[in-house]
């Protein structure tokens, strides 16, 4: 059992709507690995979903049936603590639902694949491709991570991805409609793959919702070269797609796993929200329309096939869970440390701060600081109704301080992290968390700006990550800055 920072899992899943929600949060949660204690909240789960998440989180629980949805955030606030990270996954968890939950300031994530409403959470992973930051609505200091490079696959994929040992069989198919498939297409498709392609071995595999699995077994049971395969776990599908040159599943979080391992990818989408997934996929080239296998010439499938795999091994490259568990990280140490404003006590600390030999190389003046200057400097600001000082500390030991300074509403930014403590993440979440103060202490806010120097792409990185737009770059004392800008303004959004 981990021991770490909780993160709280609420998704739904069954034979009726499919269990793509299920899968996507439990492949997250093994990215995220021994670093977080992974637990699940869930409706009415039958058996085999509930051990399905049990074999990966530490624990589930139920929510009670006589709870309405609209009643949910309230009962969920009561079983989580604000530190913690809740993950959404679903079509019911709406604005006014993430809404109800940030009111208390609760750290909040969302596994989105519409980007057709307002966004509350403080990050949202949407790993479809081609989306721009621009599809979305949310929150300021939202964090988008969107693409392929957080892919939402299970660990064994992720090692796919570096290293395959098996040997491919070019007269394999591979075919999965998903972990539920109500319509069954998995038959439809394994007869027309059976009728284009006569000599070759289909492997079927299907879920533990699938509902036609003695359907499946009676018009399969005279057929040769057909194999059945049910429950398949994630090291016995990564191996099995690896013996098949050809597959053929939905635009969904199958078909990123098939472009993990790699090969030839058919796709056949089964709803509508895999539109956007397919038109990624197949203009992208790591896939084609499952029509199109009556235009492939069989001669030629091999070499469709290796094409296909250096694409998809450019695309998924096997890091997205490390870089998850830096967002998640960070999420998570933004809602942990205290904030606080800074005090005449706090002078000999913001000294040594601004001291520093590389906070020094990075400001604006970057000669060494006297003290008298700095006490000065520091007492105006303290007195400065326009300024605002917060000191972040982790368990009482101070690690970072962020200022903002207002000319009317716009705000600019200056912040550090103290040099012991840097490499965790930690400029990240001590600037969402200001960014949530400010919103609080200063409601007529507009705008904050940060200006970096050219040079200083990790600073780039965090203004971006809480998105910041990159503007014109100006020139300040002889030296070249960026300028990151962030609408704050309220909207009629929480403040």
């Amino acid at each position: 059992m981990s021991a770490g920072p909780r993160v709280i899992f609420r998704a739904d899943g069954n034979s009726r709507i499919g269990l793509g929600h299920i899968v996507r949060c439990l492949a997250l949660a093994e990215m995220l690995g021994s670093a977080f204690r992974c637990e699940f909240i869930i409706r009415e789960p039958d058996e085999a979903v509930r051990l399905q998440i049990l074999g990966v989180c530490d624990s589930l629980t139920e929510i009670p049936a006589a709870l309405g949805l609209p009643d949910e955030p309230v009962w969920l606030l009561q079983q989580v603590q604000p530190h913690d990270i809740l993950v959404l996954d679903g079509y019911g968890f709406d604005s006014k639902y993430q809404q109800t939950l940030k009111q208390r300031r609760q750290a909040l994530v969302c596994l989105d694949d519409l980007a057709n409403q307002h966004i509350w959470a403080d990050v949202v992973i949407n790993h479809a491709g081609g989306i721009a930051p621009s599809a979305y609505s949310c929150e300021p200091g939202t964090t988008l991570c969107l693409g392929p490079a957080y892919a939402l696959l299970r660990p064994e994929f992720h090692k796919s991805t570096q290293s395959l040992n098996y040997q491919i069989d070019s007269k394999s198919i591979f075919l999965n409609m998903g972990g539920a498939d109500p319509e069954n297409h998995t038959l439809t498709q394994l007869l027309a793959l059976r009728h284009r392609f006569p000599h070759h071995l289909l492997h079927v595999v299907t879920g533990a919702a699938y509902p036609h699995q003695k359907t499946l077994e009676d018009a399969t049971a005279t057929l040769a070269n057909v194999r059945l395969h049910h429950c398949l776990n994630a090291g016995a599908l990564a191996a099995l797609l690896a013996e098949c040159s050809m597959m053929v599943c939905p635009p969904s979080g199958m078909a990123y796993e098939c472009c993990a391992v790699g090969g030839l990818l058919l796709l056949h989408q089964i709803a509508d929200n895999q539109r956007n997934l397919l038109a990624y996929l197949t203009s992208s080239g790591l896939a084609l329309p499952v029509a199109a296998i009556e235009s492939l010439s069989d001669d030629g499938l091999a070499a469709i096939a290796e094409q296909m795999r250096q694409l998809q091994r450019q695309v998924f490259d096997g890091l997205a869970g490390q870089r998850l568990v830096k967002v998640f990280s960070a999420l998570y140490l933004a809602f942990k440390l205290t904030a606080r404003q800074a005090a005449a006590a706090d002078a000999a600390q913001y000294f040594a701060w601004a001291n520093d030999a590389d906070v020094r190389r990075n400001a604006i003046h970057s000669e060494p600081i006297a003290w008298p200057t700095h006490l000065a400097w520091f007492s105006r600001r303290l007195a400065d109704p326009d300024a605002y000082l917060y000191l972040f500390e982790d368990q009482g030991i101070p690690i970072g301080q962020v200022r903002i300074e207002f000319d009317d509403s716009k705000g600019t930014i200056d912040y550090s992290v103290a040099a012991e403590h840097r490499g965790r993440g930690l400029g990240l979440a001590i600037l969402r968390r200001a960014i949530m103060e400010i919103r609080r202490d200063r409601p007529d806010a507009a705008v904050l700006v940060g200006q970096v120097k050219t040079q200083n792409r990790p600073s780039w990185r965090v203004f971006e990550q809480l998105g910041f737009v990159r503007q014109d770059p100006v020139s300040l004392h002889h030296e070249s800055y960026e300028v990151f800008r962030l609408d704050i303004a309220p909207s009629g959004h929480l403040s």
